[in-house]
């Protein structure tokens, strides 16, 4: 059937688009008419109010369903779905099950009760609005799309796209691993002269975060030599077309067109044939593409424009992508950097430790590496496995979250509390010393009568006796004071606390009272640290917590060991650490360097109420007799010390 003027012109309303129309065969009371189709039409009973009239086919027909199937364009293609309708859609006699897209091509019968419709698709030809010399100006998007092969393509035309879907292929699976920015722009470089075969040069231009302007980030020529991104000149001309109207341009013979010809950087670089297109992923344009050559006036072709443009789709995805990516390995570092900072201020005086020991790690393994000594040499660490060392060094002692928090902060044998208790008892037994002695001298003056001159004699030898007592409990306090201070290394027992425990004074009803309890002689006692034996299982009881709350983590592949590495991080060689026993090569490399990292910090960390900070030369020294004790590993020490990762972190 014939359109008439008003219907074409409806439909001719977008120049150089693919438009497209449905045409309806009458029967009953449906009306012979020319529908067009604009992105989304809905076919149904009755016209829905949230819908405008040229986007509603309405059959006015009971069997057709209120709303029965839909028409959607993507790019260059039409789709129908059946929106579960009662008795269904057809095309080409076929039933469409209920969501299915079918795409649609020119030709199509598209069937529904009461009604026969034929789908028609035509192009609609762009007056030219530039320079004849510019070959082609299209809209990007299209090309981001899946292509679909006319029903009436040529043998010429399917093996060409043959070859541009293999090319895509291609390009798709090289980039769809790519995770970061520079292995993107090495690859794409290394597709466009491999596509391109007269390309001369190619750069690339992207935001460097979402707002920014599209600045050069790599550039290169066919015979390899890399240019200076910064320095590259480009022509403003042709990026602000692309990136302004979103199209790809292809010019050939540049200094002839007079839209071009006329710009000093196309003439001052003597560009004859240029592609340029943009990278775009949901209207957003992320960077562009350019490829030139000053040789050829008609180096490339729309064949080569089309490739190029599907090369920039599949770029945009893998640049997303790697954006998405980046944004979700920076929310990961934040959250586990938050969540440090949170845990470490329990505790105050140990704050910064983590961070410390994660900065000591990165450089360690660094270090370790580069190493070229015969044992190290079969060492090496990724990209991946350092920063899962990172990630281990971090939250090595995550689990602390879990211990008590008079236990975490205490600074000496003694809780605070327990020496303040302790004091007092002093205070008290010397109150119930000179309580007794005047208790004696009154008896003793109502049993003798004393003279004046023996009461002052006797008062004199108690006031003697008990500055003798007062000086002794003197330096029981100074013997409990020093013995309250926890050493770094193993002390001997010198005695001197036994002689305060067997003393006792006394106390009512002629009863004695220990000035020192079992439980205080036994925290005094300890040979090194100020942990008890229960306060120490708790604070070790710290890294089978951390790793209860690492394993709950959804750890990518890249970072599965980070549980395991900072399990094991008070692990020693001989077997001797904890929590597993671990010995020898039971313990991974990246946990034998996170122990060497951990040790160091607790011994030169700044000042702490329960230790000196010790300097690094005694640190070492300390630290070499573990080595030789069989607890850490001396090779790894050894790469420790001549690294110096202490002093690069």
């Amino acid at each position: 059937m014939e359109m008439d003027t008003t219907t074409r012109t409806r439909i001719q309303n977008q120049q150089g688009a693919v438009m497209a129309y449905l045409e309806v065969t009458g029967a009953g009371t449906v009306k012979s008419s020319v529908f067009p189709l604009h992105d989304e039409v809905v076919i149904g009973r009755e016209l829905q109010d949230s819908l405008e009239a040229d986007k509603f086919l309405c059959i006015p027909e009971h069997t057709i369903s209120r709303r029965h199937a839909r028409i959607l364009r993507r790019g260059d293609t039409y789709y129908i779905e059946d929106l579960h309708s009662f008795n269904g859609t057809y095309v080409l006699g076929n039933r469409l099950a209920p969501g299915e897209w079918r795409a649609l091509h020119d030709g199509d019968e598209v069937s529904v009760p009461a009604a026969q419709m034929v789908f028609h698709s035509l192009i609609v030809p762009a007056q030219e609005s530039l320079p004849t010399i510019i070959t082609k100006m299209v809209d990007a998007t299209q090309y981001a799309q899946t292509m679909q092969p006319s029903r009436d393509a040529s043998q010429t035309d399917m093996q060409r796209l043959v070859r541009k879907l293999h090319a895509m292929a291609q390009v798709g699976i090289a980039l769809g691993a790519v995770t970061d920015r520079a292995t993107l722009t090495e690859k794409i470089m290394n597709f466009i002269f491999d596509l391109f075969p007269l390309a001369e040069r190619a750069f690339i231009l992207l935001k460097k975060s979402e707002g920014d302007t599209l600045v050069p980030v790599a550039a290169r020529r066919r015979d390899g030599t890399i240019e200076d991104p910064e320095r590259v000149r480009i022509s403003h001309t042709i990026v602000n077309e692309v990136v302004n109207k979103k199209q790809a341009i292809l010019s050939v013979d540049t200094l002839a067109d007079r839209h071009f010809g006329t710009q000093e950087s196309i003439i001052s670089q003597a560009i004859r044939s240029v592609m340029c297109v943009p990278l775009l992923l949901e209207g957003e344009c992320l960077g562009l593409i350019q490829v030139d050559t000053s040789s050829d006036p008609y180096a490339f072709k729309e064949q080569d424009l089309e490739m190029l443009t599907g090369v920039c789709a599949e770029a945009a995805v893998a640049l997303k992508n790697f954006q998405l990516y980046s944004d979700i390995e920076r929310l990961l570092d934040g959250f586990v950097r938050a969540s440090v900072q949170a845990i470490e201020e329990r505790d105050p005086v140990t704050a910064g430790h983590s961070f410390r020991v994660a900065a000591y790690a990165e450089h360690f393994a660094a270090a370790v590496d580069r190493a070229d000594s015969p044992e190290m040499r079969q060492i090496s660490f990724t990209k991946d496995q350092l920063r899962e060392i990172r990630y281990a060094a971090l939250l090595h002692d995550f689990g602390k979250v879990g211990v008590r928090e008079h236990v975490l902060r205490k600074e000496k044998k003694l809780h605070h509390a327990d020496m303040r208790m302790l004091e007092q008892r002093f205070r008290h037994a010397r109150a119930c010393l000179e309580r007794e002695a005047w208790r004696r001298l009154t008896e003793l003056h109502m049993e003798r009568g004393l003279s004046m001159a023996a009461f002052r004699a006797e008062k004199e030898r108690i006031e003697q006796e008990l500055a003798q007592e007062s000086a002794r409990l003197d330096g029981f306090l100074e013997t409990i004071h020093r013995a309250n201070e926890p050493a770094i290394s193993v002390t001997e027992d010198t005695g001197e606390l036994r002689e305060v425990l067997d003393y006792a004074y006394p106390e009512h009803n002629c009863n004695t009272t220990p000035l020192l309890s079992k439980d205080e002689f036994l925290a005094l006692s300890i040979t090194k640290g100020c942990l008890t034996a229960d306060e120490r299982k708790q604070i070790e009881e710290h890294v089978v917590d951390s790793y209860s709350f690492l394993i709950l983590i959804p750890w990518t592949n890249d970072l599965a060991g980070v549980p395991s590495i900072a399990h094991g991080h008070h692990e020693k060689l001989d077997g001797s650490g904890y929590p597993m026993g671990l010995k020898g090569d039971q313990i991974c490399v990246q946990t034998r360097m996170l122990t060497i990292c951990d040790i160091y910090d607790a011994l030169t960390a700044a000042d702490r109420p329960y230790k000196k900070s010790v300097p690094v030369e005694q640190a070492i020294d300390l630290m070499w007799l573990e080595c030789r004790a069989g607890h850490l590993d001396p090779r790894l020490f050894n790469v420790f010390v001549e690294s110096k990762a202490w002093a690069a972190a």
